[in-house]
């Protein structure tokens, strides 16, 4: 029997999971944002809460792949415009507010490439949002602090030693 909602959340998500379509997204972000809606009176929850660890690994599918963490970040803190490479990911915020940006990268008519807004939202609790291969977005964390729970497909850590991952000046 599945004891509380971050286990019957992560078996809802291996059910879903089936590489990169709609389908899979679609399924994935109805599921991060049920889990974001989590009472904070469960343990695991309240424990992620009480000591506010930058990033904290939920949960590691050997066979499928993917990787569920928790981000929690200060107000103010804001992380560059960046991709993941082949990588991509899905993040669903529990508590507090970020602001979301989105970049599309061109080539000037001088052939330089540069990055151009595409917008920015803001995140509140229960939003879900998935960014593909190559996408471009940055965050900053609104509140007091953030809770996020961030779903990637792979190890961003060997994208970044493979060359993948791609990080961009501040704008």
């Amino acid at each position: 029997m599945v004891s509380n909602s971050l286990e019957r959340h992560i078996a809802e998500l291996r059910k879903y999971w089936m590489g990169l379509n709609s389908d899979t997204v679609v399924h994935c972000r109805a599921v991060l944002a049920k889990l974001a809606s989590s009472s904070n009176s469960e343990g695991w929850l309240a424990k992620l809460h009480q000591n506010r660890e930058a990033t904290t690994e939920l949960y590691r599918d050997s066979e499928l792949g993917f990787i569920l963490l928790a981000h929690v970040e200060t107000q103010g803190l804001y992380r560059n415009p960046h991709n993941h490479g082949d990588g991509w990911v899905f993040y669903a915020l529990q508590h507090g507010e970020v602001e979301m940006s989105t970049y599309g990268l061109v080539r000037t008519v001088k052939g330089e490439e540069q990055l151009v807004s595409r917008g920015s939202y803001t995140m509140h609790p229960g939003d879900c949002s998935a960014f593909l291969p190559g996408d471009i977005h940055d965050t900053r964390c609104l509140s007091d602090y953030s809770l996020m729970f961030r779903l990637t497909s792979c190890d961003f850590s060997e994208e970044k030693r493979q060359g993948r991952l791609q990080q961009f000046a501040e704008l």
